[in-house]
């Protein structure tokens, strides 16, 4: 199945969201490499996944976080990007991200979950189950179809706070065409990882 997703940043002044389409079997991890393609992240920064909604059920704040579980191989192989990791506490279980897939926690249309980059500038993503699709055998995945605006640039939430950027791009087929170039590498994750010569 595909799954459609609008995903909106949030707090930033003016409304900018991405709308994707995503193979349903998509881990969070891949998701994670996904997400920073759609919103120009540089992938240097602490991010988690927290479930607000799932199956039409409304959950409480921070009861389920998925992240980077790191291990102390991780840690051995010096696997920079893997240190950059939420922390984990006994009354907030993080799931891993590298084995948890979208359709264990997205069931149903508006279900959501936020995602959030960088805890310094807490960028936070509302990610929405729009629709629950059939595939097309025509169409490769992930794949933008539509945007709003331009994102921020990293490490610039006080810009933002202040007025000094402004973000709005009436051009959004221009958008669109700029994340799906970079969807269409067959390894994101290579591409963000080798910023930091692992």
């Amino acid at each position: 199945m595909i799954f459609q997703f609008k995903i909106i940043l949030k707090d930033v002044g003016v409304p900018v969201w991405r709308r994707l389409l995503i193979e349903s079997d998509t881990t969070f991890e891949e998701f994670h490499y996904i997400l920073l393609a759609a919103f120009d992240w540089m992938g240097s920064h602490l991010h988690e996944f927290e479930v607000r909604k799932t199956d039409g059920t409304n959950l409480p704040f921070g009861e389920v976080r998925i992240g980077v579980n790191n291990t102390e191989e991780d840690v051995d192989d010096g696997k920079i990007l893997d240190l950059f990791m939420p922390f984990s506490f006994d009354d907030e279980p993080i799931f891993d991200q590298k084995e948890e897939v979208l359709s264990n926690w997205f069931l149903k249309e508006k279900d959501r979950v936020i995602y959030t980059y960088d805890f310094g500038d807490d960028w936070e993503h509302e990610i929405v189950l729009e629709k629950i699709l059939n595939k097309d055998p025509n169409t490769s995945y992930p794949v933008c179809i539509k945007a709003k605006n331009d994102t921020p640039p990293e490490d610039s939430r006080y810009e933002i706070m202040t007025g000094e950027i402004d973000l709005v791009e009436p051009n959004w087929k221009e958008i669109v065409e700029d994340v799906n170039d970079l969807l269409v590498m067959e390894d994101l994750k290579t591409y963000f990882t080798d910023f930091f010569d692992l």
